[in-house]
């Protein structure tokens, strides 16, 4: 989680290894914008280039990641934002 909090805090983009439900690993480039709790799972809000969408992460579910030097294209209150207003039509 160290490493999840120093892309957000110094708005870079990550390469995660992520396992879904089934344990099947895919690897992603996120660019996370805030972590929280949901019960007892820590979750990672991001947008994820390989769905060109804001995704949900639980980082129990991280197999692997590492900080790219690659800075996120958009501010993170911009990030957060859009990831709010896109919550919005969802529901």
């Amino acid at each position: 989680s160290a490493i999840i909090r120093a892309a957000i805090r110094d708005g870079r983009k990550m390469r995660v290894e992520y396992a879904d439900a089934d344990g099947k690993a895919t690897a992603r480039i996120i660019w996370p914008i805030f972590m929280a709790y949901m019960e007892e799972k820590r979750l990672v809000a991001a947008w994820c280039e390989m769905r060109a969408d804001f995704r949900h992460f639980r980082t129990d579910r991280i197999v692997g990641g590492e900080l790219l030097d690659e800075r996120t294209p958009e501010r993170l209150a911009v990030l957060r934002r859009q990831w709010r207003e896109r919550d919005k039509r969802v529901q």
